[in-house]
This record gives C-alpha cells, sequence and structure tokens, in this order.
C-alpha cells in the first residue's frame, strides 16, 4: 500500500483511516489487506464534498477501518473494519482513563462484533491486545499523541458537534502530554 502525504503519521507510528464504499459486501476477509481498494475509500484523500456526500447516505453508521502500524508493523488494519468513528470513541475513551484516570487497564468490544480489546500501561508504554491476537506493546505518549491528533481530524471532518465529549477527551489528553 502506498504512502499518502496528507495521512496522520510520524517515524514510529502511522495511523489512517478509511471508510467503507457504501453497497459493497466485504465477503473475502483472508486477502482484504491486498484488495482493500475494492472496499475502501483513503478516508484523507476524500475532498470536503466527496466526504459530505459520503456521509450523507449515512452520517450515524460510519462503517470503514483504522490501520495503525508501529515500524511498520501492523496492529490493526482492514480485517477489523468496524464503525469507525465509534470505536475510535472506545479507544480515547480507554486512553483517557489510563492516562488522566490514571486507571492500569480498561477493556471494551469493538462496537459492531464481539472483538475485545484490552488496553493497558506499563511505565513508558502501552499494550493493546486485539482479540486473540498477542499483546502489541508501543511507546504510550508517541501513541496517545498520534492516535488522539488523529481522531481530532476525524471528528473535524465528519461532525464535531456529535463528538463533543470526545474532543474534551482528545484536548485533556494533549494537554497531558505537552
Amino acid at each position: 500500500m502506498g504512502e499518502s502525504t496528507n495521512c496522520i503519521q510520524n517515524k514510529e507510528i502511522h495511523v489512517e483511516f478509511f471508510l467503507k464504499k457504501r453497497d459493497i459486501v466485504i465477503d473475502d476477509l483472508k486477502n482484504i489487506s491486498q484488495n482493500w481498494k475494492s472496499y475502501f475509500l483513503r478516508f484523507n484523500e476524500l475532498t470536503e464534498s466527496e466526504l459530505m456526500k459520503y456521509l450523507s447516505d449515512d452520517d450515524f453508521y460510519i462503517e470503514g477501518a483504522v490501520r495503525i502500524t508501529y515500524f511498520g508493523k501492523e496492529l490493526i488494519g482492514f480485517r477489523y473494519w468496524d464503525l469507525i468513528d465509534q470505536l475510535c470513541s472506545y479507544f480515547i475513551h480507554a486512553i483517557y482513563e489510563i492516562t488522566i484516570d490514571n486507571k492500569k487497564s480498561v477493556k471494551f468490544y469493538f462496537p459492531d462484533q464481539p472483538v475485545e480489546v484490552f488496553v493497558t500501561k506499563e511505565k513508558e508504554l502501552v499494550g493493546i491486545k486485539i482479540g486473540n491476537k498477542d499483546i502489541f506493546y508501543l511507546n504510550r505518549n508517541i501513541f496517545m499523541k498520534e492516535f488522539s491528533n488523529a481522531c481530532k481530524n476525524l471528528y473535524e471532518r465528519i461532525n464535531i458537534s456529535s463528538y463533543e465529549l470526545e474532543m474534551e477527551e482528545i484536548e485533556e489528553i494533549l494537554k497531558y502530554l505537552r
């Protein structure tokens, strides 16, 4: 997959969102990463008018994928497509709880499927376990900053008023990291 110049990333962590094409059935999870263009649109490549047209069909159930890589290793990708705005909310709440509320760990499920996500903090690391995959450790501050900024961009573009709580939590997380 080619790199997009307008996705949110740094050398370690790459966070990018994709919207599932409307009226397309995903029937091949085995090859979904290789054939992602058949199923998804790269969020940051959509113009404002293209995005508004996409959201005019349904702005409540926004199906898509979040792709997070850490030094090129994929933590989450197309196989776990779901309601991305809600999935991001769950991640932001978890990050907020381990950062601001100082919880050791948080558990939640994907919004529309029975996939458990476990988020834990250990010193300068955050551990993320998705489903039955092994736990994945990454630099906590870099992950929180990059993921929070990516979600902020997503929410600002899709409908910020529906995500006021998430935006407040993002701002507190970012303030904490300064």
